[in-house]
């Protein structure tokens, strides 16, 4: 009994993943170069500014739904110290995925894509929260892009810092920080 409804699953699974369209990874041929404001910590602020800096020119350049770094191929970032401040340049060609076509969060709109240059914590708000939260979204973590680092955003970076094996502090630090926008 037990074997023949394993074999009904796997059959019923294989007749699903045959109807559902493909989701076609589409890349630009050119790559995107971004350079980060100079800053005191790479970590926090040029190496998270880098990020924010491509996806701004990302979007000027090619429109809405290339952005994600994640999904970029030819991936390369290259951080500098010039006299005791740090910058960083990410070069990657932008990719969509044919499934998806907005933002997640919601209305698709988190306003400007502030460089993290503290440690976020839970009860702090604002526009790099904002940031914070739509990098969980990107990584596949539920949670709602408001700008309030509450139980829920607290909650969904100690699953990604476990998942990630980050020390698991609840807090949106240098490591953490990198971790999302790699």
């Amino acid at each position: 009994m037990k074997t023949g409804f394993r074999v009904s699953c796997a059959g019923l699974v294989a007749i699903v993943l045959t109807a559902m369209p493909a989701a076609a990874k589409e890349c630009k041929d050119q790559s995107v170069s971004a350079t980060s404001d100079a800053y005191l910590s790479r970590s926090l602020g040029a190496f998270p500014g880098s990020w924010a800096a491509w996806r701004k020119e990302v979007k000027e350049r090619v429109g809405d739904g290339w952005q994600a770094w994640r999904r970029a191929e030819d991936r390369d970032i290259k951080c500098e110290e010039a006299a005791g401040k740090w910058t960083c340049t990410r070069t990657a060609r932008p990719c969509k995925n044919g499934l998806s076509t907005s933002n997640p969060g919601g209305n698709g709109n988190i306003g400007t894509y502030q460089p993290i240059d503290q440690i976020l914590r839970r009860g702090m708000e604002g526009e790099q929260v904002k940031t914070l939260q739509y990098l969980l979204r990107e990584a596949g973590y539920d949670v709602q892009i408001d700008g309030d680092f509450g139980r829920s955003t607290e909650q969904a970076l100690i699953k990604f810092q476990r998942d990630n094996k980050i020390s698991v502090d609840g807090r949106a630090g240098p490591r953490t920080v990198e971790a999302l926008t790699s």
